[in-house]
This record gives structure tokens, C-alpha cells and sequence, in this order.
């Protein structure tokens, strides 16, 4: 095992914690692949910004925090064989902007997230085209703005659930008034309770008490969102 791992039994750290630290390895690693500490693209204060301290408990340092609140932002939601190309999604899609402001803060949040469906989405697409599969469905094809509330809906729910959520769970919260609190603040999409299997003998509770119109929303669903729903919650299925 790599020396840099010795650390997690150096300062005791927990199963959670070990996770988080890991994380920050394959940021690190994928931040000097991207920016060499040589690379001219970015002075020394914003590299060191984005390691781990040379010495000293890691978990004090600004990117355990971060790599730790990502975790908990998305349990259940980011496979252990993604957090690599997660890391490169971010720093990729920051990195390349003429004014790029890198810091680690840019793995954590609803930007991050949708970078992260977006650079997945081309990646999977890139290995359909390779495998001569049909692409996954794309937001592009949906309507943008709606696949973003689906997407940051999955992403709530699940943290909610500290993991993948279950019909019951759903229906907990439905029974107490949890869930029509979170379509009312725009935490959950009403286009979730029109298209989810889970939420089918709710919906009409749900829309009478936040009122929008059921046959109206149900009206405007098209083939394409459809399939791009079932993508997304295929727990559900």
C-alpha cells in the first residue's frame, strides 16, 4: 500500500473518514496530472490550496473537508469507481475556464453535481459509440431545465435517505407532510411525483396540497423525458 495511506492508522481515523481521506488522494493525484507543480497555469499558493499538508493530521486541511462534505452529499449516489473521474470532471471543467478560480470547493454543491452529469453523461456516450450501444438519454434531448430538477431531486433524496432511498422511506415522508414541504420549496420537482412509480398514490394529495394542476404536467410529458426519468431513478423501476 502506498506510504500516503500509512496516515489513516497514524491518526486513528474512521471508516468514514479513511473514505474521505482516499478521496483526497485521487484529487490530488488527478490535480498534478492536470497541473504539475512545474506547469506554469497556476502559482504556487493555488496548488498547495488544493494538496493535502505535507505534515500535520490531514483532516484539519480545507480539501479533507471538502472531500468529507461531498461524501455526505452524496451517499449512495457516487460509486467508488467513479470518485476518480469525478475528481476529473471537476477540475477539468473548472480548469479550463480563462478564469479559473481552482480551489477544492469545486467538488462540493449543485454546480458540481450537474458538471459531474453532464462530463458522465459524454463519458458514457463515448463508451457506447465505442461498444456500438445506444447513448444513454441526454438532457439535451429532454429539456434542460427539467433534467436538472430531476437530477438535484435525486441528489436531495437520496441525501435525505443517507443512501438509496425505499418506497417506505418516500412514504414516510409523505405522511408527514415532509415531502410536500420539499416540492413547495423547489427541493423536490413536481415533475418527480408526476413520473415516479413510488410517488403514484400520492400525486394527487401532493398536487392538490401544493397546487399545481396533475393533468396538465402529465400532459406535457414527452417520450424522451420519460426514458431520461427512468435513467435516472432506475432504482425505481
Amino acid at each position: 500500500m502506498n506510504n500516503a495511506y500509512n496516515s489513516i492508522i497514524e491518526y486513528g481515523m474512521t471508516d468514514h473518514e479513511a473514505d474521505a481521506y482516499k478521496l483526497c488522494i485521487l484529487y490530488q493525484e488527478e490535480f498534478r496530472r492536470q497541473f504539475p507543480p512545474e506547469s506554469d497555469r497556476i502559482d504556487g499558493a493555488t496548488y498547495r490550496r488544493n494538496m493535502l499538508p505535507k505534515r500535520g493530521d490531514p483532516r484539519k486541511s480545507n480539501l479533507f473537508r471538502h472531500c468529507w462534505k461531498l461524501l455526505r452529499e452524496t451517499r449512495g449516489l457516487l460509486k467508488d469507481e467513479h470518485k476518480r473521474l469525478y475528481c476529473r470532471a471537476q477540475i477539468t471543467a473548472v480548469g479550463n475556464k480563462s478564469n479559473a478560480h481552482l480551489e477544492p470547493n469545486i467538488l462540493v454543491g449543485d454546480r458540481a453535481w450537474w458538471r459531474w452529469k453532464v462530463y458522465k453523461w459524454l463519458w458514457e456516450k463515448k463508451l457506447a459509440t465505442i461498444n456500438s450501444e445506444p447513448p444513454p438519454p441526454s438532457a439535451t434531448t429532454t429539456d434542460p431545465k427539467i433534467a436538472k430538477e430531476l437530477v438535484f431531486t435525486k441528489k436531495h433524496i437520496f441525501e435525505k435517505c443517507d443512501g438509496e432511498p425505499t418506497p417506505e422511506k418516500l412514504d414516510k415522508f409523505t405522511e408527514d407532510g415532509i415531502m410536500r414541504f420539499w416540492v413547495a420549496q423547489g427541493k423536490v420537482s413536481k415533475y418527480y411525483i408526476v413520473l415516479s412509480p413510488w410517488m403514484k398514490k400520492h400525486k394527487d394529495q401532493i398536487a392538490k396540497e401544493c397546487s399545481f394542476d396533475l393533468k396538465l404536467m402529465e400532459s406535457k410529458l414527452t417520450d424522451h423525458l420519460k426514458a431520461y426519468f427512468d435513467h435516472e431513478f432506475k432504482h425505481e423501476g
